[in-house]
């Protein structure tokens, strides 16, 4: 995760800065050491250890009034930091040995972190644990997902969102794990991709917004084709026109528009979903043929014969071949058949 990197190198920099500065520190000897030997700790990554030590040195400097101020508060301003290196550490651990449990440890981590900044006034600590926890529980509800484990990736994903509402991926991710749990809840599906488009629009998260636009599209294209086989056509065909919301361009969504019109005897709606299929289809001859099959199907309604013809013959491809011909020679007649 290449923000978690960044943020971590950023960290680990700040880091070295303070304890370069920490020996300049002056004042009683007891407080003095406590601090420096919190230092030491800390560069040996023994972080409680640190931690109590920076405490005892706090306490120690409260006693010196205006002499131990400086010391007190560089402690104070460490102890933040230890909690993030903290949860650094246990990050890594779960890197090298990537594990539900491990995840869980960092997620425990981060979040103390979190509220020990914010409860410090260390908002770049607070905000940036926040940042990672976000990352954590997001990563945590794929790993969920992969293994099938819907309900509880759902509520990992809900823990990402809860950190940061401005998390697109996130929205994306919960569209597809609910979609998992609750299949016919089209709408609630439907809801968590719009979400994750706004949000990814709003944070300038173009990978998001794209995803969620082509999972809304196939959605409702796949349930508007499985109307067709249902026969529910005026189902399939509100579904195909939102198909459209998400992407006024596609072939496959005109195309089963112009089957549901012919199956409702809407021959004109077959007609003009079918030119506009053709105009959008990029494919070859192969391609084209189940289109040209369905406006051949409207033109044969109405009675134009050499337009559906012409369809029919456009449409003698592939599966579509043998019943194409069918019907220009035995239905039609057509001159192309004989």
């Amino acid at each position: 995760m290449k923000d978690l990197k960044r943020i971590f190198l950023v960290f680990v920099f700040a880091m070295a800065s303070v304890a370069v500065q920490a020996q300049d520190g002056t004042g009683n000897t007891d407080a003095i050491n406590a601090y420096n030997e919190a230092l030491e700790l800390a560069q040996s990554k023994d972080y409680d250890a640190a931690i109590s030590k920076y405490r005892e040195a706090i306490t120690i400097a409260e006693g010196l009034g205006a002499e131990g101020e400086d010391i007190k508060t560089r402690s104070e301003n460490a102890i933040p930091k230890m909690y993030f290196s903290k949860a650094i550490d246990a990050y890594n651990a779960f890197k090298s040995s990537p594990s539900i449990p491990n995840l869980d440890t960092a997620i425990a981590q981060f979040a103390e972190a979190r509220t020990v900044g914010a409860d410090s006034g260390d908002d770049q600590v607070r905000d940036r644990a926040r940042g990672v926890l976000a990352q954590l529980y997001y990563q945590k509800g794929t790993m969920l997902f992969k293994r099938e484990n819907f309900a509880q990736a759902e509520e990992a994903l809900n823990n990402a969102i809860e950190v940061n509402a401005n998390y697109a991926k996130a929205y994306y991710q919960k569209g597809l794990v609910h979609k998992k749990n609750s299949p016919n809840d089209l709408e609630g599906i439907m809801n968590w991709f719009d979400r994750a488009i706004a949000v990814g629009e709003q944070v300038n998260d173009g990978a998001v917004v794209r995803s969620a636009t082509n999972s809304a599209h196939a959605e409702l294209l796949f349930r508007g084709a499985k109307s067709i086989e249902q026969g529910q056509n005026t189902r399939a065909i509100e579904l195909l026109q939102m198909s459209l919301e998400y992407d006024n361009t596609s072939a496959d969504s005109y195309y089963r528009l112009a089957e549901a019109s012919n199956k409702l005897g809407n021959r004109d709606n077959a007609i003009r979903y079918a030119n506009q299929a053709l105009s959008n289809e990029s494919g070859g001859n192969t391609d084209k043929a189940k289109i040209y099959f369905e406006l051949g199907l409207a033109h044969q309604a109405k009675g134009n014969k050499g337009s559906a013809c012409d369809a029919l013959n456009n449409a003698s491809y592939g599966s579509f071949k043998a019943p194409a011909e069918h019907k220009m020679e035995f239905e039609l007649k057509c001159e192309s058949a004989r």
